[in-house]
This record gives structure tokens, C-alpha cells and sequence, in this order.
């Protein structure tokens, strides 16, 4: 099931309470019908530093989860992680934390933190899975003041909970003139079976897309092969590369050009129809 990663619009906050009450339903069970109340409104995580992300299974979907996400200096820190259990174990919750550690990277963080259950397999085990160690908490007044909160709340009672950190790559700088050279010299590099038969087509460099989707490249406009009657007069259709996912995955410029030259050639494939078993078939991938 493919999951669709984008930054939480106004018209999902409202969903989030509820995707995490019933996520919290998960404890019930292990906890013996452990009740932590009702969770915050979507709308007052949106209120807090940091960002809101949101899964669906279709492009611009009704949410299934959620990641809210807190800025604290250069760290970042998963404050809350909930799918629906119905859509639970497809994958949503690691593209959630991946797309969040991406835009966390972005933001200039250097790590990503979290606190969790030590013995609940969807908690730390999951996570460690994802690159997360356990660390010894930093004694600063941000992560003191989240040990408080779950006091407060009584979640120690049910368990252990461990303090977990993920080093985050440190990305790389680069102004947007440098960085849509860059993509030019690698169109240049391009195959010329692959750029020959582009017919009323543009390349565009954007920072990022509009609503804030974890995404490198989109193919905007009407395949070949479902062209029609396309004619003349027609605006052109669009590839569009984006800068911030590319530097927040690279710290070399290589690594830059290689992500570059396989976002060229996956856009280029939806203008061709081609999907990409027939990519690595004709050897463009």
C-alpha cells in the first residue's frame, strides 16, 4: 500500500485527535484498559514549534496518521507518531518518521529524538529499527520538561520509557542559481534516446512543493501515451525538481548529482509512460 506523505493542511487537523485516540486503543490491551484521557486537538499541536505531518494512501487522501513534530534548538523531537490501526503495518509509520527526519534535516536539525515504551514491540523495537539508539536523556529544560509531562500523565506506570536519538546527516547549502545549474549540466548528461522525444515540455526548479509532500520530483501534465488529440496550443507540461529534499539527502556533491540524474530520469519515464520495471529494461535506471 503506497504511502503519501505531506505537511497537515488546516482541513486535516480536526482528523488528528481521533487517529490518535484510536491509536492509543492499542494500549488498552497491554495496559489493562489503561486511559490517558483525551489527546490534544489537531489544532493545538499546529500551535507548538515545529511541524505536522499526515499519511495517506492516496494522493491528497483523508489522513490515517500523523507525526507532530517539535524544534528545540538543532534537535528535533517526535512528540507524537499514531496510524490508524486498521491501516496499521503498511508501512505508514516508518515513511512518517523517514519524511519527518527529511524535513527535520532541512530545518538544519542534527538529530531527531523521541521518548517511548522500552518493551512494546510497535514502540522502541520499532524504532531501533529505523536507526534510533537509546541515549541517556539531555539534561536541558526541553527534555526535562517532557520526563514532567509524562509523570504527569502517568505513562511510567505502565512500563519503562527510554530517551532515543537518530543522528541526522547534516545535508548540504546550496542558493537556487547553483542548484538549477546543476540540474542543467545533468540534463545535458542525459541520454539522447531519453531527451529527443520530449515534445512541449519544461524543466522547472522549485524549493519545495506547495502543500509540503515528501517528494524530489513530479511529472505535472499528460503522459505520451494518453495524449489523444493533444494538439497545438496546448501550455506546456511540466518536470519539477526540487532543491530542499535533494540537499537535506546528500553531503557531497556527487551524491547531489546522482539523486539529480535519478529524479531527471524517473520524471522523464512518466512523460514516456514507462514505469520502472521497463526503466531498468531499456537501462535508464
Amino acid at each position: 500500500m503506497p504511502s503519501f506523505v505531506r505537511r497537515a493542511l488546516d482541513a486535516d487537523l480536526d482528523r488528528l485527535a481521533e487517529i490518535e485516540r484510536a491509536a492509543d486503543g492499542l494500549f488498552a490491551d497491554v495496559f489493562q484498559g489503561a486511559d490517558w484521557g483525551a489527546p490534544p486537538s489537531g489544532r493545538s499541536r499546529a500551535g507548538d514549534s515545529g511541524f505536522l505531518l499526515v499519511v495517506s494512501e492516496s494522493d491528497g487522501g483523508e489522513p490515517v496518521g500523523f507525526a507532530h513534530v517539535l524544534q528545540h534548538g538543532d534537535t528535533a523531537h517526535l512528540e507524537q507518531l499514531s496510524v490508524l490501526p486498521d491501516h496499521s503495518r503498511r508501512g505508514h509509520g516508518r515513511a512518517l518518521v523517514e519524511a519527518a527526519a527529511r524535513e527535520a534535516t532541512s530545518r538544519g536539525a542534527l538529530r531527531i529524538t523521541l521518548r517511548t515504551y522500552a518493551d512494546i514491540p510497535w514502540n522502541a523495537p520499532f524504532y531501533a529499527a529505523l536507526g534510533f539508539e537509546e541515549r541517556p536523556a539531555p539534561d536541558d529544560e526541553f527534555h526535562r520538561s517532557l520526563v514532567v509531562a509524562e509523570e504527569h500523565a502517568g505513562l511510567s506506570l505502565h512500563g519503562p520509557r527510554v530517551h532515543m536519538e537518530r543522528d541526522l546527516p547534516a545535508g548540504m547549502q546550496m542558493d537556487a542559481d547553483a542548484f538549477e545549474a546543476l540540474v542543467i549540466d545533468e540534463l545535458d548528461r542525459l541520454p539522447d534516446d531519453m531527451v529527443d522525444g520530449l515534445d512541449n515540455v519544461v524543466f522547472v526548479v522549485e524549493d519545495e512543493p506547495e502543500d509540503g509532500a515528501d517528494l524530489f520530483g513530479i511529472y505535472d501534465g499528460l503522459a505520451l501515451t494518453e495524449r489523444g488529440q493533444y494538439g497545438l496550443g496546448e501550455l506546456p507540461d511540466r518536470i519539477v525538481v526540487y532543491r530542499r529534499a535533494h540537499l537535506a539527502a546528500c553531503e557531497t556533491e556527487d551524491e547531489l548529482r546522482d539523486e539529480i540524474h535519478t529524479t531527471l530520469v524517473h520524471e522523464i519515464a512518466h512523460f514516456y509512460g514507462i514505469d520502472d520495471e521497463q526503466l531498468h529494461e531499456m537501462g535508464w535506471a
